[in-house]
């Protein structure tokens, strides 16, 4: 009876189980991610972060997560529709009073030019600009990705992340909203007149990498799904690598140095892709810190002393 029973044991586990959650949560949202990798190829586009929820939903249907994971998620895609929303009412009130304060400081501080400018004119090359899409690119995955990791690892410092991506997303929007400025390539030629032979501050990523790939993708990204030109002070794009890099290292100490390549090259891309002035890169991290500090410092001060928050604030 006792190798009878060893016998079906062994029987059992040669079989396929189709039932295997481990199997099906990674074949599914990798079929998934494939379809939606080739779609994107096909129509030149760059998928938003609620597409990548959705790789991280199925993966947490089949691990017997689904409600904890649509619970947990709902405030994250709350404040990414909410700010997508109010960002393209943006950009129609924006263009209607432009501020130049950045470029201004920009000519202050760096004697007459603009470093967006300096670079395209000392050191463009078809390396560093592809070197600078991809870098820059990461601003419409990295954010969810980097979520999802903490929710999976480090659900107290998950909570921590979305209350400062809320602080970080919605402190950006309103300054969208009082205080637009225009991105270096379209404020800076702007000033000049048709006629004018000087150099220029190129918008590298449509007029040479989009030429270079033969489809228009981040055209399309920027002019039809992210139509907002006039947002360029505070950098998101530079504010989000920071904030991750922040929590990063916050949590895995050491070990998480590396990722600090992440924001640097991002920095970098946005200015020599004349997307940002050197002046909203600095804009960006600070309000990645602010968020981060207030998350970390200020909001389990008061939630200590307010009963309110106690009840209401994630434990932070």
């Amino acid at each position: 009876m006792g190798k009878k029973r060893e016998v079906e044991k062994s029987e059992q586990k040669s079989k396929f189980d189709y039932h295997s959650s481990r199997f099906f949560s990674l074949l599914f949202p990798g079929v998934y991610a494939a379809v939606l990798a080739i779609f994107c190829l096909i129509y030149g586009i760059i998928p938003g972060p609620e597409f990548l929820v959705l790789i991280f939903l199925i993966y947490a249907a089949y691990n017997q997560r689904t409600w904890r994971f649509l619970k947990d998620w709902l405030p994250f895609i709350t404040v990414f529709l909410s700010y997508e929303a109010m960002y393209g009412v943006a950009d129609v009130l924006a263009k209607y009073a432009l501020h130049s304060g950045p470029l201004n400081l920009e000519y202050a501080m760096f004697f007459g030019s603009i470093p967006s400018m300096v670079l395209q004119q000392s050191i463009q090359m078809p390396v560093l600009n592809y070197m600078g899409a991809f870098f820059y690119s990461l601003h419409f995955f990295a954010p969810t990705i980097f979520a999802f990791i903490l929710w999976r690892e480090s659900p107290k410092d998950y909570w921590k992340y979305i209350v400062a991506f809320g602080i970080l997303s919605y402190s950006a929007l309103l300054t969208f909203l009082v205080y637009p400025v225009a991105p270096p390539w379209y404020q800076f030629n702007a000033l000049h007149t048709p006629s004018w032979t000087g150099p220029e501050v190129v918008r590298i990523l449509t007029v040479s990498v989009d030429s270079s790939l033969g489809i228009p993708v981040y055209k399309t990204v920027f002019d039809f799904l992210s139509p907002n030109q006039f947002a360029a002070f505070p950098s998101m794009h530079s504010a989000l690598p920071w904030l991750i890099s922040l929590f990063a290292i916050k949590i895995w100490r050491k070990k998480a140095l590396p990722v600090l390549i992440f924001p640097i090259g991002v920095w970098f891309s946005a200015v020599y892709l004349g997307e940002h002035y050197f002046v909203d890169v600095l804009g960006g991290i600070a309000y990645a810190t602010i968020a981060f500090i207030v998350v970390e410092k200020f909001l389990p001060q008061l939630s200590r002393r307010f009963n309110f928050l106690k009840k209401h604030v994630p434990k932070l």
